[in-house]
């Protein structure tokens, strides 16, 4: 992926660490969405034109942060080298990896592609996701969220999901899956996942049925990640985090980070304890009944 060309994501960051003020955040959000969209909708036709994957902010299709990439194609790297180790060569490996949370295909480009550099003999990457409407605008009123509740319920982001991956080569390494979580992940055999990825649904409810569904499906040495781990809840202030548990966003008043509430806590709930986390990507081995932290770095 292009992150070190992401100006867009570049300023975003920027203005998020200087902003502790949601309200003022969400208005910023949604003015640059109604003064940029007529110049995303024509990158958008440039890209499929040129037959190019598409992300930004046409569609509401730029989601996740870009710069986290590289720490799932690192997780590729050590996966394959866990396999190198058992005496399993990726040219004589199946390799599977499971994804909760896909929108338009970005971070499954990331797998695929990060999977197919191995040379592995037999890749599969399912993503999973309802592409459909499921949103809660109550609690998320900006217009990114109104504009993607459109997009998924007109079909247009699913069908995104399918040009980009086809863009980029890998329709016979990225199978879709569309439905819930906790459907999809009901079909798949015990122990026969070697990466689970979450970044679905943030409520912290959900994140934690989540985790729970994907510990038996992981193989023995097997990958756990996850995406928006913007800060852990031993560096924030506990109880204002779980007063805004229900919040898509929130900043702790102490240290002015932004975050997802609900991620913070599941994980921390989850785990118990402080996990390895690199730029609220997070990432754990399956070693017998509990786990231990990755070095990406």
């Amino acid at each position: 992926m292009t992150e070190r060309f992401n100006f867009i994501y570049r300023l975003k960051l920027f203005v998020l660490a200087r902003i502790a003020d949601m309200r003022l955040l969400s208005l910023l959000d949604d003015l640059y969405h109604v003064l940029c969209l007529p110049f995303g909708y024509l990158a958008y036709r440039a890209h499929r034109l040129l037959g190019r994957p598409y992300f930004g902010i046409w569609l509401g299709s730029s989601q996740g942060n870009p710069f986290r990439h590289k720490y799932l194609s690192k997780s590729i790297d050590v996966l394959i080298a866990g396999l190198h180790a058992d005496g399993h060569p990726p040219e004589s490996a199946k390799v599977r990896v499971l994804e909760i949370g896909a929108y338009a295909g970005a971070s499954a480009i990331v797998w695929g592609l990060a999977v197919k550099g191995h040379k592995v003999k037999h890749a599969e990457v399912y993503s999973v996701d309802p592409w459909d409407s499921y949103l809660d605008l109550e609690r998320n009123r900006r217009i990114r969220y109104r504009m993607m509740d459109v997009a998924l319920a007109n079909g247009r982001i699913f069908e995104l999901f399918r040009e980009n991956i086809e863009a980029a080569g890998l329709s016979t390494v990225c199978i879709p899956i569309k439905g819930t979580s906790a459907e999809a992940m009901a079909s798949f055999d015990k122990e026969s996942l070697d990466l689970i990825y979450i970044d679905g649904d943030h409520h912290v409810d959900a994140v934690k049925a989540d985790l729970q569904r994907a510990v038996p499906l992981l193989k023995e040495g097997g990958l756990l990640c996850g995406d928006d781990l913007e800060i852990q809840l031993a560096d924030i202030d506990a109880g204002f985090a779980r007063r805004n548990v229900d919040s898509d966003m929130a900043v702790d008043p102490a240290t002015g980070v932004a975050y997802h509430p609900g991620v913070t806590i599941a994980v921390a709930d989850f785990f118990g304890r402080r996990i390895a986390c690199y730029e609220g990507y997070w990432v754990v081995r399956k070693t017998g009944t509990g786990f231990e932290d990755v070095a990406l770095v």
